[in-house]
């Protein structure tokens, strides 16, 4: 069960007063019963982890000159909810697969997802940078010619999370993998570009998939990724990601490089409803979900094949 000494917290639901089992000053602390683990959330707070000095800041300390302190008055904790999984069957000895998720801008993940993922034994861990921190909200701030920069703040929250599941008894610390959404996916492929924050990360994500994603960093990754666009979305559009396939993965530049896989879908809507950041049926459909479980299978996130 997770640890009572822990810092324990998006919300795609209401969780009632009869789901808070106990709350203290520090957080909430989920407690797992004997019977199935329930399809809600329970609410847990995740402790942000300290910045890491950088090596040019280590350097310059070491040479004793002046470093000025790191700003960390956007660091907080992050509200989350962690939904366990609703079957114990394809857990190991070691614990059960568990997937960090990250939203869209305005919050949002797909509550499909977050069903199918617990139905595959594996607990999810669901994020919101957006109220840890609320400055950095893009869906309705910043713009290209003024641009802000909380995708980073989003990927350490990330890495927080990563840290924190790591400490909990049920979860296996070696299958964790992280799953962005539109926004969410962009500081997903932060948190395992290997010249970002996760180099000074005690553990790695084993996997990243990215559904709708926004591809902003460059894919030197720490981790193989499974990124899936829809065509024509005004808001993620395919050409980015494939740009920067184009000029980051050729042969010559990453030949150390975790592989990447950037899959296009026909989102079969009008353009209209794809710009108003609506769930679509296409994102959980047969043809993406056996996409994702056999690429968690190939990538060892999932030890046995969870698809029927």
């Amino acid at each position: 069960m997770f640890k009572r000494d822990a810092f324990v917290t998006n919300n795609l639901g209401q969780i009632t007063a009869g789901l808070l089992l106990c709350a203290v000053a520090i957080g909430f602390n989920p407690v797992k019963s004997s019977a199935a683990p329930a399809v809600d959330g329970q609410s847990v707070t995740v402790p942000a982890q300290p910045y890491p000095k950088s090596g040019l800041r280590q350097r310059l300390a070491a040479q004793g000159k002046t470093v000025p302190d790191v700003d960390n008055s956007l660091q907080a904790d992050i509200p989350a909810q962690y939904y366990p999984p609703t079957s114990t069957a394809l857990a190991s000895d070691t614990g059960h697969a568990a997937i960090v998720a990250l939203p869209d801008c305005n919050d949002r993940f797909p509550d499909s997802w977050i069903k199918k993922l617990q139905n595959d034994g594996i607990g999810v861990l669901l994020i919101s940078p957006n109220q840890a921190h609320p400055s950095q909200a893009y869906c309705t701030e910043g713009s290209l010619e003024a641009p802000k920069h909380g995708l980073t703040y989003w990927a350490f929250d990330a890495l927080s999370a990563l840290q924190y599941l790591t400490t909990q008894d049920e979860i296996d610390p070696n299958r964790i993998a992280v799953f962005g959404y539109g926004y969410g996916a962009g500081a997903a492929q932060l948190a395992i570009y290997r010249h970002g924050h996760a180099k000074h990360s005690k553990t790695q994500f084993k996997a990243l998939i990215g559904l709708r994603p926004q591809c902003m960093s460059e894919m030197d990754n720490l981790a193989p990724s499974l990124l899936i666009g829809l065509k024509d979305d005004p808001f993620n559009p395919p050409a980015w990601c494939h740009w920067r396939l184009d000029r980051d993965l050729s042969p010559d530049l990453a030949p150390n490089r975790e592989p990447v896989r950037f899959e296009v879908f026909e989102s079969g809507e009008t353009i209209e409803k794809q710009a108003t950041r609506k769930l679509l049926s296409i994102e959980s459909s047969p043809a993406i979900v056996a996409m994702v479980t056999n690429f968690l299978l190939k990538s060892h996130v999932t030890e046995k094949n969870t698809q029927n």
